[in-house]
């Protein structure tokens, strides 16, 4: 079976693209439409944060060596 032939394009993939928000006036707001736009650019600033998070925590070097142990809270050595 011969392998379906993609389409290229000059277009960037679709997370990549930025979004732009043009108003309509309207005598009452749309709340669903507002409601699904706030939810998704809250998921988007979150992921975001995440992988931030994620690529620092790669790039944190260990503060204790293989030999060390945790500290766990007990200090039988203070009695």
């Amino acid at each position: 079976m011969p392998r379906r032939r993609r389409r290229t394009t000059n277009r960037k993939p679709q997370d990549e693209r930025r979004l732009r928000v043009r108003s309509i006036r309207r005598g009452k707001p749309d709340a669903s439409k507002l409601s699904r736009a706030f939810i998704a650019l809250a998921v988007a600033r979150a992921e975001a944060a995440a992988q931030q998070q994620a690529k620092e925590m790669d790039n944190r070097q260990p503060a204790l060596g293989a030999d060390s142990q945790s500290y766990d809270g007990d200090d039988d050595d203070a009695a």
